[in-house]
């Protein structure tokens, strides 16, 4: 599982550096949400029935330049997390990734079920977590909020548009 893991981290870079045969000039790449969830989040699942482990629904999103990386990292903390702590870390548990656009705001939620029962909401937050805020505060424009109940973490998390690179 490690390997899958540094697997799609580095497919996820390679998503972020600047295409060299695409001009002289070294332009970032663009890369669609869906794409970029795919190469960062989906080798974390580990489907042993047959189910989906990890869902995927939303419009196509353009993203691009430093908001590239900075979604990437987010995605692989909340997988890493997920894989370590809650519903990837049993076979059992689905994660279920779904975003819209409202106005000029990406929505995107991510909802982890079947995973261990959550006792409480953790008491302070953890470097992953100082991360997650500052880059989507600092760097995408927008907000996050978690909801832990017995079922599963839920993450909701707003990005501006214009930030995106959209």
């Amino acid at each position: 599982m490690c390997r899958e893991r540094l697997s799609a981290l580095a497919r996820a870079h390679d998503l972020t550096l600047p295409d060299p045969i695409a001009s002289n000039d070294l332009q970032p790449r663009n890369t669609t949400l869906s794409d970029l969830i795919t190469a960062v989040v989906l080798p974390f699942g580990h489907a042993t029935d047959g189910h989906d482990t990890i869902t995927l629904q939303g419009p196509e999103i353009w993203i691009s330049g430093d908001a590239l990386t900075g979604f990437a990292l987010l995605l692989h903390e909340f997988a890493t997390n997920a894989a370590k702590f809650g519903a990837l870390s049993v076979p059992s548990g689905q994660i279920q990734v779904e975003w819209s656009v409202l106005a000029d705001e990406l929505q995107l939620t991510w909802r982890e079920r079947g995973g261990p029962a959550i006792e409480r909401e953790p008491v302070t937050d953890g470097f992953g977590s100082l991360l997650a805020r500052a880059t989507i505060q600092g760097q995408l424009g927008g907000s996050i909020v978690r909801h832990w109940d017995a079922a599963g973490l839920t993450l909701r998390l707003t990005a501006s548009l214009s930030r995106l690179g959209s």
